[in-house]
């Protein structure tokens, strides 16, 4: 299944949950062998795969270390990279707060069913 918009967040976690398991099963690991190397309890990696509960992102991090998946940030989160005509127009000064954006600037009515 491909994760998308349209999931709800329980449903991400046991996507994640059970492809973290499908990789662990893949190079032959335990539960209680990935949960020593990653320095977490064997429950934690039960839960983290069951996709029941949340897990804390530091965790997440070790757990992904150990399998060799932690490069994996990279397509997650990346790097924001300055165009040179940005970097010109900014005089190679990097940007260090966002600018009110042009709809903000109009007061909004609260919205309200039927009017």
């Amino acid at each position: 299944m491909n994760i998308h918009f349209l999931l709800t967040d329980d449903q991400i976690l046991s996507v994640l949950g059970r492809r973290i398991e499908a990789i662990r099963l893949q190079r032959n690991m335990t539960q209680a062998h990935l949960a020593r190397e990653a320095g977490v309890s064997k429950s934690t990696i039960e839960r983290l795969e069951s996709g029941s509960v949340s897990t804390r992102l530091t965790t997440l991090v070790r757990i992904l270390r150990v399998l060799q998946l932690v490069d994996r940030f990279d397509m997650l989160i990346p790097e924001v990279t300055t165009s040179p005509m940005e970097l010109l127009k900014r005089q190679g000064k990097p940007r260090k707060r966002a600018s009110k954006r042009k709809d903000e600037d109009h007061e909004h009515k609260p919205w309200t069913w039927g009017v």
